[in-house]
């Protein structure tokens, strides 16, 4: 199995950072390679919640479900996928020195028919760094430049 796992600071407070990441409507706007977030569950937000949404990865675009799990105000969650590419994400919100400390974990593994441990050093797991840092950065952008008006 593989794990990849980022941590960033934001400055902005818990409660805002939790509040903006926590809304699927706004994943698109700063997780990179995501698009056509829709429920597919009463709830939008908190356990059990289900999503279907489109992930793109090396130019290509995969369906992917995700339930939200061990929801937790301001604090974060676990999203575990039901369809799609197989994986479990953490989101996980601290405070900090007037501010946040978010870490964003991902975790997968690659099917042998796909070219398992040697295509995963070689290709997924460089490109999923890379995705989470930029989405990453993204967040700190937006929330920060929030902040700023």
């Amino acid at each position: 199995m593989t794990e990849i796992s980022r941590t960033i600071k934001i400055d902005a407070s818990v409660e805002e950072v939790f509040k903006y990441a926590s809304d699927y409507k706004k994943w698109p706007e700063f997780y990179e390679g995501v698009s056509n977030f829709k429920p597919i569950t009463e709830t939008s937000r908190g356990n059990g919640t289900k999503y279907i949404y489109k992930a793109k990865i090396f130019g290509m675009n995969a369906t992917v479900g995700t339930e939200v799990t061990q929801f937790k105000e301001n604090e974060g969650w676990i999203g575990k996928s039901f369809k799609g590419f197989g994986h479990k994400t953490k989101w996980i919100f601290k405070k900090s020195n007037r501010g946040t400390e978010f870490t964003h974990g991902l975790s997968y593994t690659v099917p042998w028919y796909m070219g398992g441990k040697f295509s995963d050093k070689k290709l997924l797991k460089p490109e999923w760094e890379k995705i989470i840092e930029n989405s990453l950065q993204n967040l700190k952008r937006v929330i920060e430049g929030q902040n700023s008006k």
